[in-house]
């Protein structure tokens, strides 16, 4: 292992502007999700290729969670200073290039090279918070960062309306081009302190090639299950074979491989593994509460009722990770956080689906304690596995959080969404999509029941984390920042 000449540690002023640079890089990965939705109808006029639309979202998705561990690995082999350079420039540079498109294909293709921008944003900037700050301080710094995804949710849609609405569709993607440059020049002036630890070891190209194809199949199928009634068809079952056969030729590859891209040692530290397992149904919750609220909304009332819905789930999380990440650096402890939130989860499903009216201010009290749950687990969860993984390892470590998180809201998402359907009586031309579902011909009454049975059944899944919770270890965080090896 060779390192950068020792250097003298950061500055507070030093750590606050690196933290200012590294809270914009993954705003920008984050506002990407959801900035470009509200601009897909303007999109498809303009660009021939519509049946490619839905691609423009899933693409970057699907490209933004294989590539998380791949980034957290490079990371830990080369370097994060030089990688966050390298994932800014490429987000900007395919950000560029989405803007410049001619026509679908070439807007897909910018989409999945720009998600892979934003994996490689997320997996180094969250390992650099574990590089930067105690393990004790994690959680309350973390919890920042969870506020600039709950912020990027929450203008992201008004935003791309604004800028599609005033000048075009194309300011979506170069708003990114300033945002970005500014990103790079406060994060590379200030981490040109930082002390960087490097290993001499040979990049395992083949299992990074076997996980794309396993993961990516995988994510793909669940994405079509997710909008098909059907689901027993043909490119279905491709999607699963080459998802389980890559699969168990990347668990081959990494069982030979002399620097194994996740290394199994990794997966027989405990904390390690109930916090991969805890971020994915986290994000399984919160992702399939995104895709439920809307469509509930044809029984509850309509649009407003939904977006009223969503902003009291999006204020809850950063209210959630906020008290979670002060208490954690209070108490150096992280189990009590995600105790209270793998319990709330349930209970607030429960509640809310004995409500009679899902349209009342009682039902947004209940929608805020559900985002406030999953704002105590985000944060915490990730100061859990941080604190477990070596740090030779703390970067593919976190970018397994990514990739967990990532497969927890595809899964979500689709689970939900199909078993929606399958609750609606009667309904048997009724198909779910990124559009929506035909609900608003639907009985009233039927489809309330239909959400609640369903509110139910989530709760049950919900308990799954609970009992994980339960087994966590409970951990006592160092306030001193371990020297580099």
């Amino acid at each position: 292992m060779t390192s950068i000449p020792a250097a003298p540690p950061l500055s507070p002023t030093q750590l606050r502007s690196v933290l200012v640079g590294l809270m914009l890089g993954l705003f920008l990965a984050a506002l990407d999700q959801t900035i470009v939705a509200v601009t897909l109808p303007d999109i498809a006029q303009h660009l021939p290729g519509s049946e490619l639309l839905a691609w423009v979202v899933s693409g970057y998705l699907l490209a933004m969670t294989v590539t998380t561990p791949i980034f957290g690995k490079l990371g830990d082999l080369l370097g994060r200073r030089r990688l966050l350079a390298l994932a800014i420039g490429l987000f900007v540079l395919a950000s560029l290039l989405c803007g410049l498109a001619q026509d679908m294909a070439q807007l897909v293709a910018g989409r999945v090279l720009q998600g892979i921008g934003a994996g490689g944003l997320l997996a180094t900037i969250q390992a650099l918070i574990g590089d930067l700050i105690a393990p004790a301080e994690r959680g309350r710094y973390q919890a920042w960062f969870s506020g600039m995804f709950a912020l990027a949710s929450l203008i992201g849609p008004s935003l791309g309306g604004l800028l599609s609405s005033q000048w075009s569709w194309r300011w979506v993607f170069w708003i990114n081009l300033p945002l970005g440059a500014l990103a790079w020049f406060l994060c590379q002036r200030r981490l040109a302190g930082l002390v960087e630890k490097r290993r001499d070891a040979r990049i395992d190209y083949l299992g990074s090639a076997l996980l794309i194809l396993g993961l990516g199949s995988l994510l793909v199928l669940v994405t079509r299950l997710g909008q098909q009634p059907q689901w027993l068809l043909a490119p279905n079952g491709l999607s699963l074979l080459l998802g389980v056969t890559g699969l168990a030729l990347f668990a081959w590859q990494q069982s030979r491989s002399a620097e194994p891209l996740i290394p199994p040692g990794l997966l027989r530290l405990a904390p390690v593994r109930s916090g991969w397992l805890l971020l994915f149904f986290a994000n399984f919750q919160g992702v399939g509460l995104a895709v439920l609220i809307p469509l509930q909304a044809h029984s509850a009332g309509g649009a407003g009722t939904s977006a009223s819905q969503l902003m009291a789930v999006a204020f809850g999380a950063p209210l959630g990770a906020y008290i979670a990440g002060s208490l954690s650096a209070r108490l150096q402890r992280y189990k009590p956080m995600i105790l209270c939130g793998t319990l709330l989860m349930p209970l607030s499903l429960v509640l809310l689906a004995l409500l009679p009216n899902l349209a009342g201010p009682v039902a947004l009290l209940i929608l805020l304690m559900c985002g406030a749950a999953l704002g105590l687990q985000f944060p915490t969860a990730l100061v859990a596995v941080q604190s477990a993984a070596p740090s030779s390892h703390l970067g593919v470590a976190t970018g397994v959080c990514g990739l967990f998180r990532g497969l927890g809201g595809a899964l979500g998402a689709a689970l939900l969404s199909s078993l929606l359907w399958r609750l609606l009586p009667d309904c048997p031309s009724c198909a779910l999509s990124e559009a929506g579902v035909a609900l608003p011909t639907l009985d009233r009454e039927a489809l309330h029941n239909a959400f609640r049975h369903l509110l139910l059944i989530d709760a049950g899944l919900a308990l799954l984390p609970l009992l994980i919770a339960l087994r966590l270890e409970d951990r006592t965080l160092s306030r001193q920042l371990n020297p580099p090896a």
